[in-house]
């Protein structure tokens, strides 16, 4: 009798069992994913940034290695075409940053040096303001390489927000990072379409790095239909390819301009790839490759041309460090930094605005493989 009890509860607690395993598979399958739901906000954004039509005035404002910047901009967005930027007015001075030598500038030769960032900075701005009165493309938001990256490397979080932007309500997206030393992203977006209307751009001390806000926008089909015959003539006769127009090739179209296997770094920071290789069209012999982990990247520029190696050679306002027996200069702009060196027959010059101690020994790592070839 015991033993038919044992088997008969038993068999019924297997049953029992069986049942709750079944209850909690069914809940965890059908309970949805938050990382899976963040990321389909995020594809969302991205599809309303290349479908809806819109026309607008957008404040933008950021920190590069020119200094910061503030200025209006228009952008119209009718598909299928590319959604177009430009600029209005800045808005305020430009403030520059004090290169990362100004402070070893206390000598006689002090005046030469502010007289000669005066000339420079002027040139540059006369060439930026006739560049910057044309119309330009503007680059669509989060490719699938990059929304993959973010959801590697980024933890993203929806929330409803209470307050209304360019007088439409929004949610936001905020894309905080997994490792640290990485930015936070904090996005935006309209509840009813899903366009961006703010963006902001913190470092990893929280400090806002860029942002850029709509002042004025709207969706209404025939208003931008009308905008857009009314811009299309300037936009088509001032868009012109970029002067290094950039073409995605694969490693093996890379090995035959330059006429050697292209060098990767062996390391890379946590969760950084290879994004992309560019083939530089007037730049036969060079080749760009963008590594990145979905908001922070880094460039490589490999080349053999003899005449941008000289050039190199003769950087002002670089400081000169040796790694592994190798000369290499050294730069930082506000908060990019730049290494250029030369190794055989090849010229390499790698910049990216993340820390200082990573780009250093992704630069180590090149070297220490150049050498042991």
């Amino acid at each position: 009798m015991r033993i038919i009890k044992y088997v008969i509860s038993h068999k019924d607690f297997q049953v029992r069992l069986s049942l709750f395993c079944s209850s909690v598979l069914a809940f965890l399958l059908c309970a949805p994913d938050p990382l899976l739901a963040n990321t389909n906000t995020l594809e969302r954004i991205a599809k309303a940034e290349r479908e809806v039509s819109y026309v607008g005035i957008r404040l933008k404002t950021f920190v590069s290695s020119r200094g910061t910047r503030t200025f209006e901009e228009l952008i119209i967005h009718h598909p299928p075409n590319a959604r177009y930027r430009k600029e209005l007015s800045e808005v305020g001075e430009r403030k520059r940053f004090e290169g990362s030598r100004d402070n070893e500038r206390r000598g006689g030769n002090r005046g030469d040096n502010q007289r000669r960032d005066r000339d420079e900075n002027r040139r540059d701005d006369r060439e930026r303001t006739r560049e910057e009165e044309k119309w330009r493309r503007d680059r669509n938001a989060f490719s699938q390489k990059e929304i993959a990256l973010i959801a590697q490397n980024y933890n993203m979080e929806k929330s409803p927000s209470t307050e209304k932007i360019a007088n439409y309500e929004t949610d936001i997206l905020t894309i905080t990072p997994k490792f640290a030393d990485r930015p936070t992203k904090r996005i935006f977006f309209a509840r009813e379409n899903g366009v961006i209307l703010r963006v902001e751009d913190l470092d990893a001390e929280g400090i806002l790095r860029a942002m850029s806000v709509y002042t004025r926008i709207s969706f209404d089909a025939k208003a931008v239909e009308r905008k857009w015959k009314a811009f299309e003539k300037g936009i088509n006769q001032e868009i012109r390819p970029e002067r290094h127009e950039y073409h995605s090739i694969s490693l093996i179209d890379a090995e035959k301009i330059l006429k050697t296997k292209p060098i990767q770094p062996d390391y890379l920071p946590l969760g950084f790839q290879l994004k992309t290789v560019h083939k530089i069209e007037d730049k036969k012999n060079t080749i760009h490759l963008i590594y990145a982990d979905g908001l922070l990247g880094f460039s490589i520029f490999e080349t053999t041309d003899r005449q941008v190696r000289r050039g190199s050679d003769r950087r002002r306002g670089w400081d000169t460090i040796e790694i592994n027996g190798t000369q290499v200069h050294k730069h930082q702009r506000g908060p990019t930094y730049a290494f250029s060196w030369s190794s055989g027959d090849i010229h390499y010059f790698l910049f990216g605005a993340i820390p200082a101690t990573e780009i250093q020994k992704v630069v180590e790592s090149i070297i220490h493989k150049t050498n042991g070839k």
